[in-house]
């Protein structure tokens, strides 16, 4: 043999580790209700220790945050030797960098990275009650309770847990953001945009009430951002004097909102249909009080026709006979009761630096809010209040605000 040939070893057999035991079929189909992405790994994990198993099922989160790779691998290492030394809870989690609260939710909460979420005392003690009816829909409640938090404050984010509208998918940012915003200027009782809000948001308001009234804010803010002084200037019919009531054109925000105020009434929400010109709205007025308000729109039969298409005394309620009367007298005067309507709604701008300063507060305190729209537009706004009347939708809120 030559001397090349002595030198030859033969090649050792690589170490193979014994096989993992396999998953009970009970433990299989648990496995199965975490996240596609990390099911792998949590099967190789429930298969390796005896404790880790017992961890998917006592607290599925932290389970979670190990097989999708959460945080560092040496806070991982650490976690794992924890566990296995019989280390409590709340020394996991605390590790992890996960509130404790989190270990009552089931596996299929967490579909993507856990979300930052409160994580104080009195949030953990009432959080506990407010928990997700069914596995199905605690993904996006678990979302909703963070963005909640972000958006505005831990008490609207409990109150968010509370309310029955998560069983359809959605993004928290897009469903909730005009929601949040109205709930945080409630409080912010010194910006401007807690001015236009009519029911401010608190912790035991009904979720119909809430919703009702974010919507009235978010109409009251195209309001004031598209029908500052001097876009309308043609109120369709003269304004006046007849039977001793007043007759007075409302053209502006400011006329719009007084109106509103002094009737308690839905006069601040008309804002798009004043600024597509579809209709013109009068205060009715005996000498300085208010009594009734006038809506002026296209003849419902008649092509081409003005008439009186709504007519109101104080709460939105029937305006007496001596009114009607009045109203009637001074539409019958009007010599403009003939108009055509436009074939395209007139482009009206909501102004953009009215709505940066009536954000800048929330912004601020929000991290810039980004849920919110940059720049203004109707587009945008049609958006919105599609998203709310989706909210509504999920919510069972029925009410003319989303129609």
């Amino acid at each position: 043999m030559s001397q090349v040939t002595k030198l030859i070893r033969p090649r050792s057999e690589p170490r193979r580790s014994a096989p993992l035991p396999p998953l009970s079929n009970e433990s299989e189909n648990y496995a199965g209700r975490f996240a596609s992405s990390t099911r792998r790994e949590v099967r190789r994990l429930m298969r390796s220790s005896p404790r880790l198993a017992d961890l998917a099922v006592v607290f599925p989160g932290a389970m979670y945050a190990l097989a999708a790779k959460q945080g560092t691998p040496e806070q991982r290492q650490t976690v794992l030797s924890l566990i296995e030394e019989g280390a409590p809870l709340k020394v996991v989690a605390r590790t992890l960098e996960l509130p404790l609260w989190l270990r009552r939710l089931p596996p299929e909460a967490f579909q993507k990275a856990i979300p930052p979420v409160p994580t104080g005392e009195n949030f953990t003690r009432r959080i506990a009650t407010r928990l997700p009816a069914s596995p199905m829909h605690s993904a996006l409640w678990l979302e909703s309770v963070s963005f909640g938090a972000l958006a505005c404050n831990d008490d609207f984010a409990l109150w968010l847990a509370d309310q029955p509208i998560f069983s359809e998918a959605g993004r928290p940012d897009r469903m909730f953001g005009i929601l949040a915003a109205y709930a945080w200027h409630s409080r912010a009782q010194q910006t401007r945009a807690h001015g236009l809000i009519v029911v401010p948001w608190r912790p035991e308001i009904a979720f119909d009430t809430a919703l009702c009234a974010a919507k009235s804010w978010l109409s009251r803010l195209r309001l004031t951002l598209q029908l500052g002084p001097g876009v309308l200037t043609d109120p369709w019919l003269s304004g006046g004097q007849v039977r001793g009531y007043t007759f007075v054109p409302l053209l502006d925000r400011t006329e719009i909102l007084t109106e509103a105020r002094a009737m308690q009434n839905c006069a601040d929400q008309y804002a798009e249909r004043l600024a597509d010109d579809r209709c013109r709205l009068f205060s009715i007025r005996r000498e300085r009080e208010h009594v009734a308000t006038l809506e002026i729109g296209p003849h419902a039969r008649e092509a081409g026709m003005l008439a009186i298409t709504q007519l109101k005394g104080r709460h939105n309620m029937a305006a007496p006979l001596d009114v009607w009367q009045a109203a009637y007298a001074w539409l019958a005067a009007q010599s403009g009761l003939r108009r055509l309507p436009p074939r395209l709604a007139p482009e009206r701008k909501l102004d953009a630096e009215a709505w940066d300063k009536l954000m800048a507060s929330y912004r601020k305190a929000t991290g810039g809010a980004p849920w919110l729209p940059d720049v203004p537009t109707q587009g945008i706004f049609d958006g919105l209040n599609a998203e709310m009347a989706d909210l509504a939708r999920r919510g069972g809120v029925s009410s003319w605000l989303f129609t």
